[in-house]
């Protein structure tokens, strides 16, 4: 790869990137207030159904979110054994720290919130059956 080539591909891999992940952690965090809170769209939903959203949309949101960061590190390591500038290089290699670090932070956050979750959805869990 060129070098001329590699410094287009690293700005616009890292824009569709940041926008994506925009995107997803948007999704990501308001789903995590909808679990949280038991309200989603204003209506109250069931403990049940929020199981199924953590399990069924925010963990994927969480794991799909790590796995593309460190794709675009690996592909930017990549492209920094492909060209032969010293500073290209280093941009290639920036990127991959950057994208690297995204998708450990991410899945420190999640491995952090997840069970964070499960408790709280049990004790609502709990305090329902004991209401009834």
């Amino acid at each position: 790869m060129s070098d001329s080539t590699a410094l287009v591909a690293i700005p616009s891999l890292v824009l569709a990137l940041a926008y994506v992940l925009w995107f997803w952690g948007k999704a990501g965090n308001d789903l995590s207030t909808e679990i949280a809170t038991g309200i989603v769209r204003g209506t109250p939903v069931s403990v049940g159904v929020r199981e199924g959203m953590l399990y069924g949309m925010w963990l994927p949101y969480q794991f799909a979110i790590v796995i593309l960061t460190t794709l675009v590190a690996l592909a930017m390591l990549e492209m920094a054994n492909q060209v032969s500038g010293a500073n290209v290089k280093l941009l290639a290699r920036l990127a991959a720290f950057c994208a690297g670090g995204n998708a450990i932070f991410v899945l420190a956050v999640g491995l952090n919130a997840l069970p964070r979750y499960r408790a709280k959805l049990r004790r609502e869990k709990q305090r329902q059956a004991e209401a009834d």
